[in-house]
């Protein structure tokens, strides 16, 4: 059966929008790649019974589930914008816990998955915080941090050390 021209392209046409259409729904359905994992900012001071810590600078380790998962070094808050009053002169610290995920962009295998419990280390002090606060994708969480007494041995995290002593 023959269709006039008209028929042709109406067809034609109708063939193409349904193509563009198939590739648009195509484009919009979901993936199954997980969305970029965003590590858990913690922040807060540090003391050691209300007093700050000695020396003040001085490396921190973030454990979750017994994997490293961040590491920063506390420094004394100085006032300026964004410094809270209660902060100033006080040891603070501020670090990103990584996810749980493939390495990179946030990511570690075995770090933070929400509810986690977050270990903070300090290994110059050879003391650990006795505040564990649960892990949470993408939120800041401000946690104050008391240490407890000084550990008898000496934790040695393998990776940690390079960076402790940097």
């Amino acid at each position: 059966m023959r269709f006039p021209l008209t028929r042709r392209r109406m067809l034609a046409t109708g063939a193409a929008m349904a193509l563009a259409l198939g590739a648009a729904v195509a484009a919009a359905a979901p993936t199954d790649s997980p969305p970029p994992a965003i590590p858990f900012t913690a922040y807060g001071q540090v003391l050691v019974d209300g007093a700050n810590v000695s020396p003040a600078e001085q490396p921190m380790v973030v454990f979750v589930n017994g994997v490293e998962c961040g590491w920063t070094t506390t420094k004394v808050a100085v006032p300026g914008p964004g410094t809270p009053a209660d902060d100033v002169g006080k040891t603070v610290y501020v670090v990103d816990v990584l996810a749980d995920g493939g390495n990179g962009g946030g990511s570690k295998p075995g770090c933070g998955r929400p509810g986690d419990l977050v270990t903070f280390y300090f290994p110059q002090s050879h003391r650990m915080a006795t505040q564990h606060p649960a892990w949470q994708s993408g939120a800041p969480g401000r946690t104050n941090l008391d240490l407890g007494l000084s550990l008898s041995h000496r934790l040695v995290v393998a990776g940690a050390a390079a960076k402790v002593q940097n």
